[in-house]
């Protein structure tokens, strides 16, 4: 097969059968096929779409790239994926919260993508935690812990680790095959035998219509039920930030303190993450139904039994959390107050998110240097009354030239009307079971 000629195929909208992606698929992997052409086949593909066999045969083709996990001799691996937004630290809490309560969780995440945050970058904020670790590593955490939190390492899905970095760099993370086709691959990779989709939607997602969270809704669900897997897919609410932390360091620490006391924890992160959780457990088999699931989940939030797991997980992959606490402690800030007095209206989340990669806690290009400490805590939600002067958000940086820069970005990102609007609806819009 001649490189160009299956891109000049993909280009004028014909279809590729298996074997050509697979044969693209190799080549990207072992190098006999460029970066140029690499992206070349993203921007087709992204512009032309793929359709169901293609994503089908790409899913299946990244995914067989490198090793293939099986944990069915410890148990059930559950696991769970957002499509991406912006102060998503869910995963964070649904990790240790269905580990607590008796599944497998088997988690690997990826980097930020785009104007999104990444899980990984967000672990790497609390000092000395390892994102790598061996296999004999993985497989005794799962044992003792039930859960482990890794990054995409070399030998797994290496196909999917090239092309999400170059999606980045080309313009072509909205392709729905794409999307698709990443997010199965690795969880196929990784061992994962029931998987909860957690499909974003609105002004600070990838997919800004609900039109356009139905059919990858849908293509997630097809194509995973078609490479065997149980599934289960959310279509959730982004059009505001979640909770009140955006960034990598601030979003762990309130992921943290949301595990210690659900009380205290912002509403739309408890009722997504019981949502999940609730949903992982079903899957799982230790719950019957999503209401049990979600009831097994809070009692173990409750219980304290998820913040303690949250802790071991640090400790056995390396982390420090005091000494993080004591690093983060005195790192550069700046209060943006409201210029005018009104109702908040909603958020310009797309732009927030594209501000806090401006402030170093995202990438514009795939080496990036990420500012674990970069990160906004907002201090007001939609409906709040302000006045002039009113704390609407704190910025934090290590490099304070990154704060002044960024300040006016984000007041501009938070609306302010002159009469209150209706409150925020509910989170959870759609469910595909």
């Amino acid at each position: 097969m001649i490189p160009a000629e299956l891109l000049r195929k993909k280009r004028d909208a014909m279809p590729l059968d298996p074997s050509e992606i697979s044969f693209l698929v190799h080549g990207i992997v072992d190098g006999t096929i460029t970066s140029a052409q690499a992206a070349a086949f993203l921007m087709a593909a992204c512009i032309r779409g793929l359709d169901i066999g293609e994503t089908i045969a790409l899913t299946d083709a990244m995914a067989r790239s490198g090793v293939r996990y099986d944990w069915q001799h410890i148990g059930y691996a559950v696991d769970k994926h957002s499509t991406g937004g912006v102060g998503d630290k869910l995963s964070l809490l649904v990790a240790p919260i269905v580990a607590a309560a008796g599944a497998i969780v088997p988690m690997m995440s990826g980097r930020g993508l785009g104007h999104t945050g990444g899980t990984v970058d967000k672990l790497e904020s609390v000092v000395g935690f390892r994102v790598m670790l061996d296999d004999d590593q993985i497989e005794e955490q799962l044992h003792t812990l039930g859960v482990v939190m890794l990054a995409q390492n070399q030998r797994l899905a290496p196909a999917d680790r090239i092309l999400y970095s170059l999606r980045d760099e080309t313009g072509t993370v909205e392709s729905i095959g794409l999307i698709t086709a990443s997010i199965l691959s690795k969880k196929i990779a990784e061992g994962t035998r029931g998987l909860v989709l957690d499909v974003k939607v609105g002004r600070g997602a990838f997919m800004q219509r609900l039109d356009e969270a139905w059919k990858l809704a849908e293509t997630l669900a097809d194509v995973g039920r078609g490479a065997g897997l149980d599934v289960q897919v959310f279509i959730t609410d982004m059009d505001d930030p979640l909770g009140n932390a955006a960034g990598n360091w601030v979003e762990v620490v309130e992921a943290e303190r949301a595990l210690a006391d659900l009380s205290a924890s912002p509403r739309d992160i408890a009722d997504l993450t019981l949502h999940l959780s609730g949903a992982m457990l079903q899957l799982a088999g230790i719950a019957q139904t999503l209401e049990e699931g979600m009831a097994n989940a809070e009692a173990v939030w409750q219980s304290g039994a998820a913040y303690e797991r949250f802790h071991q997980m640090i400790r056995a992959q390396g982390g420090n959390w005091n000494v993080s606490v004591e690093r983060y402690a005195n790192i550069p800030t700046c209060v943006v107050e409201s210029s005018r007095s009104g109702y908040v209206a909603g958020f310009a989340t797309r732009l927030i998110g594209l501000t806090l990669v401006e402030l170093g806690a995202g990438r514009r290009r795939a080496n990036d240097y990420v500012d674990p400490a970069a990160g906004i805590v907002f201090h007001v939600r939609r409906g709040d009354c302000v006045e002039v002067g009113t704390p609407l958000a704190t910025i934090y940086a290590s490099n304070p030239s990154h704060i002044e820069h960024c300040a006016y970005q984000l007041s501009a990102c938070i609306e302010i009307a002159d009469e209150p609007l209706p409150p925020r609806g509910q989170l959870v819009l759609e469910q595909l079971s």
